[in-house]
């Protein structure tokens, strides 16, 4: 069972481009040599944050964590892009309060 309005969990592109799949950011770029090897890109950015926000609709079970700016959710799960090997991710998502879900983070897992 996905977690509570998974269905309309959001992505940013900003998210995705400048920081998941962001070979020059700091603390990412590692991240998005990994992204690349399972086929996601910043040339592409936009099959990552919709592998990802169906990973989040379509998940079986995760993990509800409290903190000081809302529930943060854990879901992990399988993606990749054709011709790519699939691989495991987690992903971690925030529900502020009176927000919707949207992603924080992703990362090999």
């Amino acid at each position: 069972m996905p977690f509570p309005d998974a269905d309309h969990a959001v992505v940013s592109e900003a998210k995705v481009r400048d920081y998941l799949l962001n070979t020059n950011h700091p603390v990412c770029g590692p991240k998005a040599a990994w992204f690349a090897s399972i086929g996601y890109t910043v040339d592409n950015w936009e099959d990552l944050a919709d592998d990802l926000l169906r990973l989040a609709r379509t998940a079986e079970d995760f993990v509800a964590k409290p903190s000081r700016f809302g529930v943060k959710y854990e879901v992990s799960g399988r993606i990749g892009r054709p011709g790519h090997r699939p691989a495991d991710v987690m992903t971690v998502w925030i529900v502020e309060e009176n927000g919707l879900p949207k992603l924080i983070t992703a990362y090999p897992g």
